[in-house]
């Protein structure tokens, strides 16, 4: 008889807590069931807001560095202009890249930006001959495992925290597994 007083005792304060949840929505549910991740699964990051730059000049484009995005881009070579890389008043990082496939002599140089708090990416122009040529490309998401998706290895080497690293750290952490191979 004791121990069922005790138990009952004991039950109260958690029949009390029970009936509370019952009226009340778990965290991060929304009243029609759905659940606010997904929600913002949906719901595209805002783009950044962008301030002006220049492009840079494709003929000073002189060191080079190349590195390796994924193991499904294997069959190109990737590389960065170290030359080329700089952090905006806008906190974005502006670089040149180039994609070559393997055995191919074809080099293809896009100037693109990375957000690193939107985690977000921009094609802005490619080269053709020795002019950019315009892109009107809007801002996406970088996704580490996409094919080709070398945007994501660049993001790991320029972004610290969430936020841009300066130019210097990403010089020197591009370059930093072994000594600095510029290719042209």
């Amino acid at each position: 008889m004791q121990r069922f007083l005790l138990l009952a005792l004991l039950a109260i304060p958690l029949l009390a807590n029970a009936a509370e949840y019952n009226t009340s929505r778990p965290a991060g549910v929304e009243s029609d069931g759905t659940t606010i991740s997904r929600l913002l699964k949906d719901t595209p990051p805002p783009r950044p807001e962008e301030k002006a730059f220049s492009k840079p000049d494709p003929k000073k484009l002189q060191k080079w560095q190349e590195f390796t995005a994924n193991y499904d881009s294997r069959m190109n070579q990737f590389q960065v202009a170290l030359d080329s890389i700089e952090v905006g008043e806008d906190g974005i990082i502006r670089y040149a890249a180039a994609v070559t496939s393997k055995g191919s002599q074809v080099k293809n140089v896009s100037f693109e930006g990375i957000d690193c708090k939107t985690k977000q990416f921009r094609s802005y122009a490619y080269l053709n001959g020795d002019q950019w040529q315009d892109l009107s490309r809007d801002w996406e998401l970088i996704v580490k495992d996409k094919r080709n998706g070398y945007q994501a290895k660049l993001a790991k080497e320029f972004c610290w925290g969430g936020a841009p690293t300066t130019v210097e750290k990403i010089v020197d952490s591009m370059s930093s597994s072994g000594p600095l191979k510029i290719v042209r």
